[in-house]
């Protein structure tokens, strides 16, 4: 009941003085609320796919071995993702797992696109412990098509067996968003084919990318934004005037 009293004023305001500054003050108003819904950009969850890789390694990787699980599942303002994989049989070079995400999308940039993260790498040798030795990381994320990139904070080094976490930002580009790669990549320098190393990114902690939502006025809010800030500008012209 108190809205609608709202509303009657709104529009006996319009039909006055104010009309000229609302239709000024209009364009404003409906920049503001497209704005409001171009915040929020969605992922479609899918399955990944984990490929082992070797970079440099002698006799070109011959004998690399691997496999591993990626998953995914929605979250209520954007997608987590989650899996698990091993690689070895790599000498020289660097050896490493890849977990790639493609995907639809949907929703309007430019928007942020908050990446946050937890995995534990862990590795060995037949021979020798490598348990203070360090591996890469790398999260990428590419969007309508565009090359996957890391984020300023997606890329480093963390140490065998050790939980990693962190955050970071994506920037959506204007427009529709359609499509999403995500790409993980995960690597070590290989010594010996009796080298293994592993990735575990728990579905309890995951990787997950998130869109913050930001809030969209009701209509009738709108309705009175216009006339509100009309009033203030008539205000103004009058102290003006005086």
């Amino acid at each position: 009941m108190e809205q609608n009293n709202y509303v009657a004023r709104a529009k006996s305001f319009l039909s006055g003085r104010g009309a000229s500054l609302a239709l000024r003050i209009a364009p404003l108003a409906l920049m503001a609320a497209g704005v409001a819904h171009a915040s929020a950009i969605t992922f479609t969850p899918v399955t990944g796919t984990v490929t082992p890789f070797c970079t440099g390694c002698a006799s070109g990787g011959a004998g690399l071995s691997g496999s591993g699980t990626a998953s995914s599942s929605a979250l209520s303002n954007g997608i987590s993702y989650f899996g698990s994989g091993s690689v070895s049989g790599a000498v020289g070079g660097v050896e490493g797992l890849e977990f790639s995400y493609s995907g639809a999308a949907s929703g309007t940039g430019p928007a942020t696109i908050n990446v946050s993260w937890d995995f534990t790498g862990s590795f060995g040798i037949v021979t020798t412990s490598l348990a203070a030795d360090n591996y890469d990381y790398s999260l990428k994320l590419g969007l309508n098509g565009a090359p996957p990139t890391a984020c300023a904070t997606c890329s480093g080094e963390t140490l065998n067996g050790v939980e990693t976490t962190g955050s970071g930002t994506f920037t959506a580009p204007s427009g529709g968003i359609t499509s999403y790669h995500a790409v993980f990549d995960f690597s070590i320098d290989a010594f010996t084919p009796s080298e293994h190393f592993g990735i575990t990114i728990p579905d309890s902690s995951s990787i997950d990318l998130t869109s913050a939502v930001a809030g969209v006025p009701e209509p009738g809010t709108f309705l009175l934004l216009i006339p509100g800030l009309a009033l203030f500008g008539l205000r103004a012209l009058r102290r003006k005037s005086s």
